[in-house]
Protein backbone atom coordinates (compact mmCIF):
# COMPACT_ATOMS: atom_id res chain seq x y z
CA UNK A 1 0.00 0.00 0.00
CA UNK A 2 1.45 3.37 -0.93
CA UNK A 3 0.64 6.70 0.63
CA UNK A 4 -0.36 9.59 -1.55
CA UNK A 5 0.66 12.99 -0.32
CA UNK A 6 -0.97 16.14 -1.49
CA UNK A 7 0.43 19.64 -1.25
CA UNK A 8 -0.68 21.58 1.78
CA UNK A 9 -3.75 23.65 1.08
CA UNK A 10 -2.68 27.16 1.98
CA UNK A 11 -4.16 30.46 0.97
CA UNK A 12 -3.53 31.72 -2.52
CA UNK A 13 -2.01 35.19 -2.69
CA UNK A 14 -1.73 37.61 -5.58
CA UNK A 15 -0.03 41.01 -5.53
CA UNK A 16 -2.72 43.01 -7.36
CA UNK A 17 -6.21 41.97 -8.39
CA UNK A 18 -8.28 44.28 -10.60
CA UNK A 19 -12.06 44.18 -10.99
CA UNK A 20 -14.10 46.40 -13.30
CA UNK A 21 -17.48 47.58 -12.05
CA UNK A 22 -19.64 48.28 -15.09
CA UNK A 23 -23.04 48.60 -13.45
CA UNK A 24 -24.60 50.67 -10.70
CA UNK A 25 -23.47 49.83 -7.18
CA UNK A 26 -26.79 49.96 -5.41
CA UNK A 27 -29.10 47.71 -3.43
CA UNK A 28 -30.60 46.17 -6.59
CA UNK A 29 -27.20 45.01 -7.90
CA UNK A 30 -25.51 44.29 -4.59
CA UNK A 31 -25.74 40.47 -4.45
CA UNK A 32 -23.61 39.64 -7.52
CA UNK A 33 -21.14 42.41 -6.74
CA UNK A 34 -20.78 41.18 -3.16
CA UNK A 35 -20.19 37.63 -4.43
CA UNK A 36 -17.47 38.83 -6.82
CA UNK A 37 -15.78 40.95 -4.15
CA UNK A 38 -15.95 38.13 -1.59
CA UNK A 39 -14.29 35.78 -4.12
CA UNK A 40 -11.61 38.40 -4.77
CA UNK A 41 -10.91 38.86 -1.05
CA UNK A 42 -10.54 35.07 -0.65
CA UNK A 43 -7.62 35.23 -3.12
CA UNK A 44 -5.72 37.30 -0.54
CA UNK A 45 -4.52 40.10 -2.82
CA UNK A 46 -2.05 42.62 -1.45
CA UNK A 47 -4.09 45.24 -3.28
CA UNK A 48 -7.62 44.95 -4.68
CA UNK A 49 -8.29 47.59 -7.34
CA UNK A 50 -11.92 48.30 -8.18
CA UNK A 51 -12.14 50.27 -11.43
CA UNK A 52 -15.26 52.43 -11.18
CA UNK A 53 -14.97 54.38 -14.44
CA UNK A 54 -18.18 52.83 -15.78
CA UNK A 55 -20.13 52.75 -12.54
CA UNK A 56 -23.02 55.18 -13.07
CA UNK A 57 -24.25 55.45 -9.47
CA UNK A 58 -23.76 54.31 -5.91
CA UNK A 59 -26.12 54.32 -2.94
CA UNK A 60 -25.71 53.80 0.80
CA UNK A 61 -25.76 50.01 0.40
CA UNK A 62 -22.93 50.24 -2.15
CA UNK A 63 -20.89 52.49 0.12
CA UNK A 64 -21.44 50.06 3.00
CA UNK A 65 -20.23 47.18 0.83
CA UNK A 66 -17.05 49.05 -0.10
CA UNK A 67 -16.38 49.85 3.56
CA UNK A 68 -16.94 46.21 4.50
CA UNK A 69 -14.48 45.00 1.86
CA UNK A 70 -12.02 47.67 3.01
CA UNK A 71 -12.26 46.40 6.62
CA UNK A 72 -11.74 42.79 5.52
CA UNK A 73 -8.63 43.71 3.58
CA UNK A 74 -7.16 45.93 6.30
CA UNK A 75 -7.43 43.04 8.78
CA UNK A 76 -5.01 41.03 6.64
CA UNK A 77 -2.71 43.93 5.76
CA UNK A 78 -4.09 44.53 2.26
CA UNK A 79 -5.59 47.59 0.59
CA UNK A 80 -8.71 48.42 -1.43
CA UNK A 81 -8.20 51.03 -4.14
CA UNK A 82 -11.08 52.67 -5.98
CA UNK A 83 -9.82 53.71 -9.38
CA UNK A 84 -11.30 56.33 -11.69
CA UNK A 85 -14.67 57.00 -10.06
CA UNK A 86 -16.85 59.31 -12.12
CA UNK A 87 -17.27 62.91 -10.93
CA UNK A 88 -20.71 61.98 -9.57
CA UNK A 89 -19.27 59.08 -7.56
CA UNK A 90 -16.36 61.19 -6.31
CA UNK A 91 -18.87 63.76 -5.08
CA UNK A 92 -20.89 61.10 -3.22
CA UNK A 93 -17.72 59.63 -1.70
CA UNK A 94 -16.60 63.12 -0.66
CA UNK A 95 -19.99 64.13 0.84
CA UNK A 96 -20.18 60.88 2.80
CA UNK A 97 -16.51 61.33 3.81
CA UNK A 98 -15.76 57.84 2.57
CA UNK A 99 -12.93 59.28 0.49
CA UNK A 100 -11.13 59.93 3.78
CA UNK A 101 -11.22 56.21 4.60
CA UNK A 102 -10.91 54.52 1.22
CA UNK A 103 -7.98 54.95 -1.16
CA UNK A 104 -9.43 56.73 -4.22
CA UNK A 105 -7.22 57.43 -7.25
CA UNK A 106 -7.78 58.88 -10.70
CA UNK A 107 -7.33 56.71 -13.79
CA UNK A 108 -3.91 55.07 -13.77
CA UNK A 109 -1.91 54.49 -16.91
CA UNK A 110 -1.54 50.77 -17.65
CA UNK A 111 1.83 49.16 -17.04
CA UNK A 112 4.17 49.14 -20.01
CA UNK A 113 3.25 46.39 -22.42
CA UNK A 114 -0.02 45.65 -20.65
CA UNK A 115 -3.10 45.92 -22.87
CA UNK A 116 -6.12 47.80 -21.64
CA UNK A 117 -9.25 45.72 -21.99
CA UNK A 118 -12.59 46.93 -20.70
CA UNK A 119 -15.01 44.49 -22.31
CA UNK A 120 -16.64 41.47 -20.74
CA UNK A 121 -16.78 40.45 -17.11
CA UNK A 122 -19.55 42.89 -16.29
CA UNK A 123 -21.90 42.31 -13.42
Amino acid sequence: MSAVTQPAAGPVSVPVLELYLTERLDLGCLAPVRAALDAAVRLCPDRLVLDMARCAAIDAAGVALLLDVHRQLVRVGARLTLRAPTPRLRRILRISRVDQVLHVVPEEAPAAGRPVERSGGAW
